[in-house]
């Protein structure tokens, strides 16, 4: 039998470990608290996803100038030699000693002092140390710590690109608070970057890279609080709740139980997935003459801003550089490029930015197989004056690589779908007469492509190059992000591309992809559970319009998973996702409606209504200042006790009168308003059938009938896809969309 020894004050206190649970007896004026960590999440936890190392370290995100939740003991944990004694010294006066398993893992927990607001400036240190290396951690806070996670709405950065945040350019500039922190976990299912990732404080460098809904509240908690705030932001644009639930609690779930096996975990399906993708790309190059490349990885530091050192992002750029698809002779001005065709847009419907240099524009963006993939586009320009460096300028960012040449010359490589491509085409490379350019464009998912014009400049000369006039040659298909497969069909033969061909190549099943189930628990939240929390903060579900009818029992079970994987019923505040113009055949009212009744089957949640802050062309709106205040109303009236309304109104209930319905509303107690005219309403008889109803507030309710509805029973409101909503509490707060039936 082991023994965890705690020794504070001069005061040593031996407990025993047995089993596979750690027992911690914590005195000094703190509560007894059990806390059980499972010995494989141990496993995960330091390694990520890769293997366990047995040198003295911690995990990463306990690094200098992390935030702990004060007044608790704290999960923290490591590796270290097997059955070493590892010892943790604070400066507010703790001293753990605990030995390591016999695979080297190691944790314990670490109480943690009241935030002192006659000190609110002091910071503190950890030391860890197993007698013959040191670990020293500096500029710790302590207060109070929130997860923040979903998909793109929460990752999106405040700097995210011109005009994507309302105001961003002075929110950044007048940033600067010490006291709020920011923990942001890469993009990476390798965990390779997490290695390299610090937590930041907030100032005019470091704000632009944080997410702008956790941002933002983070800044109302600190404003209301005075206490140091900490945020760990663990999100992953584009992704489904079912990739951040564990594999245990899917496999209980009718909605997902029967699509894996009871032993699934992602991890062990990559193995699976990594050897029959190898088999079945050999058997497609022997069958059509493909040649089979691997994407240069981790793919995911693409343009996400994240604090990545220099170096390694230079190796991922190198790897791209260095990239040869048979392709070389396609940047030399002497290539014979007769039999590439013209560029010729016209496709106009496909969404998201618009630009006659999208892939889209070209190819369907309904047919992954051609808008995404290498696609090659060289073109020439007449310059006279070669006496003075251009500069070649594409203001809004080639999605999402590129490799750029001038005359053959390589002139520029980036990474980032959104990041504006500048590169200086020295005189040295300029021919009087025509110049040629070229482009090596990689998507690997999703729209890709020129976002704007490209252009060359300098103080003299400033030429617009009209996509019309590219040549073009579609050069490869990507497939799952990690394998790209160089053909050589013509534009015409990719069009009628055989359907044998088609199925034989794509889709075939995913490796390391982000939406797999249980990829991004595993990769994503385990390398942070169970970093001591106050609660959590969600913005997610617009991938998951489409199975709508779930979304209730997912992320209710989703809830639940996690609060058992912090070993503690925390509260959950999530963001209503916002109206957006969607496709016709999609219901995203629907999924709203699925998310409002969670409120009604799992407590200590709370929910940030939308309906007022929506783009109807855009699914990221630029208002993200209300979308992280709203989340904080939950949390300051809920976990700190002030006196705050925290929600727009939630339908209750409604009667049936003669021939007119009457809503009742949660949330709701100090009066109904509506903004503009009270549309969005609509009554439904026993035929189920909805009519537009003509509405109005009478005794803090709403009253709503129609003339084409003798009897009505049923009622609903903001039931589109696009909306904007006009019922508000006297707060100022919108009512969510609601369906009665």
């Amino acid at each position: 039998m082991k023994n965890f020894i705690i020794k504070q004050k001069g005061r040593i206190k031996k407990i025993p470990v047995t089993g596979g649970l750690y027992f911690f007896k914590v005195i000094n004026k703190l509560k007894i608290m059990r806390n059980a960590i499972n010995f494989f999440l141990g496993l995960i936890l330091m390694s990520g996803c890769n293997g366990p190392n047995i040198e003295l370290k911690i995990a990463q995100v306990f690094s200098n100038h992390m935030v702990l939740q004060q007044d608790q003991p704290n999960a923290v944990w490591g590796t270290a030699a097997p059955n070493t004694e590892i010892t943790l010294t604070s400066s507010w006066g703790e001293e753990i000693i605990v030995q390591s398993d016999s695979f080297g893992h190691w944790t314990l927990l670490l109480p943690t002092p009241r935030f002192n607001k006659d000190e609110p400036s002091k910071n503190y240190s950890i030391h860890v140390t197993d007698g013959d290396s040191k670990i020293d951690i500096s500029d710790v806070l302590i207060g109070e710590v929130w997860l923040a996670s979903g998909q793109s709405n929460m990752e999106w950065r405040m700097n995210e690109c011109e005009g994507c945040v309302i105001n961003q350019t002075e929110e950044i500039k007048n940033s600067n608070n010490p006291s709020i922190r920011m923990f942001s976990v890469p993009k990476d299912l390798t965990n390779q970057s997490l290695k390299h990732t610090k937590w930041l404080s907030a100032n005019q460098k470091n704000t632009g890279n944080f997410s702008a809904t956790a941002y933002y509240f983070a800044k109302k908690l600190h404003d209301e609080l005075k206490v140091p705030i900490g945020i760990i932001n663990s999100s992953w644009g584009g992704t489904r709740i079912e990739s951040w639930i564990s594999s245990k609690k899917l496999n209980r779930l009718d909605e997902t139980k029967s699509f894996i096996p009871e032993d699934y975990t992602f991890l062990g399906y990559q193995d699976y997935i990594r050897k029959r993708n190898d088999s079945l790309i050999g058997e497609l190059n022997t069958k059509y003459g493909f040649s089979n490349f691997n994407v240069p990885q981790p793919k995911i530091l693409m343009g996400t801003g994240l604090p990545v050192k220099e170096e390694l992002f230079n190796q991922f750029l190198k790897k791209w550089e260095d990239l040869n698809l048979g392709d070389d002779a396609f940047k030399d001005p002497e290539f014979d490029d007769d039999s590439w065709e013209k560029w010729t847009p016209g496709l106009h419907t496909y969404g998201g930015l618009k630009s006659m240099g999208r892939f889209e524009s070209v190819f369907d963006e309904s047919d992954p197989l051609l808008s995404d993939g290498v696609i090659w586009f060289r073109t020439t320009i007449e310059i006279n004056d070669i006496s003075k460096d251009y500069i070649l300028q594409v203001e809004k960012g080639i999605d999402d690589i590129d490799q750029t040449y001038f005359n053959g010359k390589l002139i520029g490589n980036t990474l980032g779908w959104n990041l504006e491509r500048k590169y200086i085409i020295p005189k040295r490379l300029l021919r009087k007469g025509k110049n040629l350019i070229a482009f090596r464009i990689s998507d690997t998912g999703g729209g890709g492509g020129f976002n704007s014009q490209v252009r060359i400049f300098n103080e003299q000369d400033s030429i617009v190059l009209p996509f019309e006039k590219f040549k073009f040659k579609h050069h490869g298909f990507i497939l799952n992000g990690m394998s790209l497969i160089v053909h050589n069909y013509s534009n015409d033969q990719l069009v009628e591309l055989p359907e044998e061909v088609r199925k034989d190549i794509f889709p075939k099943p995913f490796s390391n992809m982000q939406n797999q189930f249980s990829a991004l628990y595993e990769c994503m939240l385990l390398p942070i559970i169970p970093y001591g929390i106050k609660g959590f903060i969600w913005y997610q579900g617009e991938s998951n319009v489409q199975n709508h009818s779930d979304y209730t029992n997912l992320l209710s079970a989703m809830i639940d998973d996690w609060r058992s994987s912090w070993g503690s019923n925390l509260p959950f505040y999530f963001a209503q996702i916002a109206p957006f113009i969607y496709n016709e055949s999609l219901n995203s009212q629907a999924l709203r409606e699925s998310q409002r009744k969670v409120l009604e089957k799992v407590e200590k949640t709370g929910m940030a209504v939308l309906l007022d802050i929506g783009e109807e062309l855009d699914i990221h709106p630029e208002n993200k200042k209300d979308v992280g205040e709203r989340l904080s109303f939950h949390a300051l009236k809920n976990e700190y006790g002030m006196d705050i309304i925290t929600s727009g109104p939630l339908y209750r209930e409604h009667l049936s009168r003669e021939n007119y319905i009457e809503v009742s509303f949660d949330h709701s107690n100090k009066g109904l308003i509506s903004k503009g005219d009270l549309i969005g309403f609509e009554v439904a008889g026993s035929d189920g059938i909805f009519y537009p109803a003509i509405a109005s507030i009478f005794n803090n309710k709403v009253r709503a009938f129609s003339n084409e509805v003798s009897k009505p029973i049923h009622i609903r409101y903001g039931w589109k896809n696009w909306f904007v909503g006009t019922l508000y509490n006297t707060e100022g707060l919108p009512a969510s969309s609601f369906s009665s039936q």
